[in-house]
């Protein structure tokens, strides 16, 4: 007897609406967790943003409207660091090759243990000289531009060279004769020389040194000869800007008598007031033993303190001071000459275009064409 089929039964209404139902749920459930995974989604990726592409590129100053990144910032933190570091292990290894219980050798260990802790104290503030020394940089090679100032390949690489102690056309040693006398006998003591770097051993010390600090602080090859590119521009924009300086100043001619006590100039004064020399006086009296019959030559500004400078540049020729007190002790001054356009003597001019370039940046640096942005969260961690 055949097997009957089972019939299937028909869906009822109910089960229909409770299908429907856990099917909606389902949904709903997916929705959910797709709108959740795409807000972790979301939150990841902006963070990541955040960190990897806003921080990175968001300036810490911005110099004329050009920014310096964050991320140039702490690479050059980084190299900073690294350098550092190597000036102050070679300094310990030396220091630890010296006997310090040799008296002859005690200056040189305390000349080391100084040198070191200079460059352990610049550790402390290199966050923020960074920071200085970039913004240095970018007015530099801009101030470059606008004077057409150009620096080549090629002087960047003779300058790495001569850096790393490469003299890639070493001067020939000029001979020198030894007159020879019947009655003296000759001796030759050889003297050791080191033998000057060749290319290859060059090339070998700057592929290390390069690899070293890709390596150890993540700084770049191109990075690392941009530091000799900005070396060239600054000696050259530092003799343009000290071709600039004036050779001439306001200055005044002038004498003075140095005394101990605010008494002592007083009496000096009432000598001076009731006819003698002034001359006589200095040479009597006074305590500064570089100005004969206290005579200090012409000066312009900035080269005498403060209090010095005030009041003998509001003197007329003839006029005396009454007492001025300096951290030297008590002055009278008397004004000989004044020239409104006096020419600078040879130091004091070379003092000038000495500092033409520090004075120019410091000047600039204090203009609206610098904005610091730096906070001590753009500082890269020590690792």
């Amino acid at each position: 007897m055949a097997k009957r089929s089972k019939q299937t039964q028909p869906i009822t209404r109910k089960q229909l609406s409770r299908k429907e139902r856990e099917e909606r749920q389902k949904r709903i459930v997916y929705a959910i967790f797709g709108v959740t995974a795409a807000a972790v989604i979301i939150v990841l990726g902006y963070g990541f943003y955040q960190e990897y592409i806003v921080k990175p590129s968001s300036p810490v100053a911005v110099v004329n409207g050009q920014p310096i990144s964050t991320r140039d910032y702490q690479a050059m933190v980084q190299y900073r660091r690294f350098d550092l570091g190597n000036q102050i292990a070679v300094l310990q290894a030396q220091l630890s090759s010296i006997d310090p219980t040799v008296e002859a050798q005690q200056f040189l260990v305390q000349y080391l243990q100084q040198q070191i802790q200079q460059l352990q104290s610049q550790e402390l503030t290199l966050s923020t000289q960074v920071l200085e020394d970039m913004i240095d940089a970018q007015l530099i090679r801009q101030e470059a531009v606008k004077r057409g100032i150009t620096v080549t390949d090629g002087e960047v690489q003779e300058e790495i060279e001569r850096q790393f102690g490469y003299e890639r056309n070493p001067p020939t040693p000029t001979p020198t004769a030894t007159p020879i006398t019947a009655t003296a006998a000759i001796t030759v003591t050889p003297v050791p020389t080191t033998p000057p770097m060749t290319e290859e051993q060059f090339q070998q010390n700057y592929s290390e040194y390069v690899l070293a600090l890709r390596n150890n602080a993540g700084f770049s090859e191109t990075a690392f000869r941009n530091l000799f590119e900005l070396s060239l521009y600054q000696q050259k924009l530092q003799e343009s800007l000290g071709e600039e300086v004036p050779t001439t100043d306001e200055q005044v001619r002038a004498r003075h008598i140095l005394v101990e006590t605010e008494e002592e100039a007083q009496a000096v004064l009432e000598r001076l007031e009731a006819g003698e020399d002034f001359a006589a006086l200095a040479n009597e009296l006074s305590q500064d033993p570089g100005s004969e019959d206290g005579d200090l030559g012409w000066f312009p500004r900035g080269q005498m303190v403060s209090e010095f400078e005030e009041v003998a540049f509001s003197l007329q020729p003839g006029e005396t001071s009454e007492p001025v007190k300096t951290t030297f002790g008590y002055h009278i001054i008397q004004v000989l000459e004044r020239d409104p356009n006096h020419e600078l003597d040879e130091a004091t001019l070379e003092q000038r275009r000495a500092s033409a370039l520090l004075d120019w940046l410091a000047e600039q640096k204090q203009s609206d064409a610098v904005e610091r942005f730096w906070s001590s969260d753009k500082v890269p961690p020590l690792d």
